[in-house]
């Protein structure tokens, strides 16, 4: 299995195309999706919090789509390359349901399975948790530093990406694509069939609840995911009966079949779950005041 299995999104996304045609680029959610619920979880900010968030929701919607784009640069991190840190491969491990059985510590899994299953079957809740930590530090800092608060902006936005990442199927399974007949499912789910039906979504109401332990929060998630899967591949199934396209009659069937829904409880699944994420972060930093210190200008140097 490669490590870019969920690679990007750099190619077009074509509405059309036959179906036996192969997915070039995978990523969850797809940018733009990753973009509205990043926007979305914004709103579901408390009082204290959402101001800070509200006065550079460009940039940090902007910055929640550049953990995919490392990626396509592959570029590495503390645990190794970027691609791993997008998913958790459970049933890769081969252990039953709920997979009890897989350590949550990450060096007991390498020790348990090897560093290259281990990495195969991908990090997402070690990273997330990463990003946590980090994002923690910087609202700590920002009474301190002038550039803190744009630092934790960034770092929120990062947490945001693996949030949601790991709130989408088919990151947490390990045919992430519909192998081996049903290429492509990764997208058509995440991306198009969202993108075609996003001003229908129900705008359900953000629920903020209280994070403990990030990584637990990550696998619990994913946990979650599991039982959306075989859902999702049945309707695209039976959507592709008597078809040579995926076409517009194609993503009505899909829709109808129940995967418009499930798109829609996991989007506002993601939605809660990043502004429940910034939040835990915020409390866990003592919830300071999110006001920047005055910039003071450069002395010129002559």
């Amino acid at each position: 299995m490669c490590f870019m299995k969920r690679m990007a999104g750099v190619a077009l996304v074509i509405a059309v195309v036959v179906l036996s045609g192969s997915q070039s680029g995978l990523s969850a959610w797809g940018m733009d999706v990753h973009r509205m619920i990043t926007r979305r979880a914004i709103d579901g900010l408390p009082a204290e919090m959402k101001p800070f968030f509200v006065a550079k929701a460009d940039f940090i919607s902007e910055h929640v789509v550049e953990p995919d784009l490392w990626i396509v640069a592959g570029l590495s991190g503390k645990l190794g390359n970027e691609a791993p840190n997008h998913f958790l491969d459970y049933d890769g491990f081969k252990e039953p349901f709920p997979f009890k059985n897989v350590p949550h510590e990450w060096d007991a899994v390498v020790q348990k399975y090897g560093a290259e299953l281990a990495n195969r079957n991908g990090r997402l809740p070690w990273r997330a948790e990463e990003v946590f930590n980090q994002l923690v530090d910087q609202f700590s800092s920002i009474a301190r530093g002038q550039y803190a608060g744009d630092n934790a902006r960034y770092l929120a936005a990062l947490l945001a990406h693996y949030v949601e990442d790991a709130n989408q199927p088919f990151h947490a399974v390990e045919a992430y694509d519909g192998q081996p007949n049903q290429r492509g499912i990764h997208s058509r789910f995440e991306t198009e069939l969202v993108l075609r039906n996003k001003d229908r979504f129900n705008r359900a109401p953000i629920v903020v609840t209280p994070i403990t332990d990030i990584r637990e929060f990550i696998f619990s998630r994913l946990l979650d995911d599991q039982q959306y899967v075989p859902k999702i591949l049945d309707a695209d199934k039976r959507a592709t009966e008597g078809r040579d396209l995926y076409d517009d009659a194609y993503y009505a069937d899909f829709a109808k079949n129940g995967a418009l829904s499930i798109a829609e409880q996991k989007y506002a699944d993601s939605v809660s779950a990043v502004a429940s994420a910034w939040v835990a972060a915020w409390t866990k930093a003592g919830k300071p005041k999110l006001e920047e210190p005055a910039r003071t200008p450069a002395k010129i140097r002559r």
